[in-house]
């Protein structure tokens, strides 16, 4: 695969993240998500549908540094889902989270089971961590490409 095709593979797969994110922070849903109250981070929503706007135009274009600030951005938000879904489910929530759970996510729609104290991530966001996955695998392929494709062509 070239470099250009694994690049705009990439941003595809950012914006698809970036749409489904801010789908869910905007539209109720309930139950698969719990905005009826508000989001309560609306700056933050318009932040990250900046930046993915942004990055995703820059990574369809091609090229080893937007290839490689995807690739950071969406480790850095694979790894925020990590911490704040998948340690408290595997290992125990504490009981500050266990009140956010309650209160935001308690009514959603679960897949996973639960045991007490170890809240599972609701559905909503089991499909949120599978399209960052999506994102990482496939900004990590568009970097790889795009540093051997550089090669080849004796970029320093």
């Amino acid at each position: 695969m070239t470099a250009l095709k694994a690049c705009r593979r990439a941003a595809a797969a950012l914006l698809a993240l970036g749409i489904y994110l801010e789908a869910m922070e905007w539209i109720d849903l309930y139950p698969w998500n719990n905005i009826r109250g508000g989001n309560g981070q609306q700056t933050l929503d318009y932040a990250i549908a900046a930046v993915v706007a942004a990055l995703a135009a820059w990574l369809w274009r091609g090229g080893r540094i937007p290839a490689l600030l995807a690739l950071a951005f969406a480790g850095f938000w694979g790894w925020l889902q990590v911490t704040t879904w998948w340690i408290p489910y595997i290992a125990g929530a504490s009981p500050q989270w266990q009140r956010v759970y309650d209160k935001w996510f308690g009514g959603c729609i679960q897949i996973l089971p639960a045991a007490p104290g170890h809240p599972p991530p609701d559905a909503n966001h089991l499909v949120l961590d599978l399209l960052v996955a999506a994102a990482f695998v496939t900004a990590a392929q568009a970097a790889v490409a795009a540093f051997r494709d550089g090669a080849r062509r004796g970029a320093p």
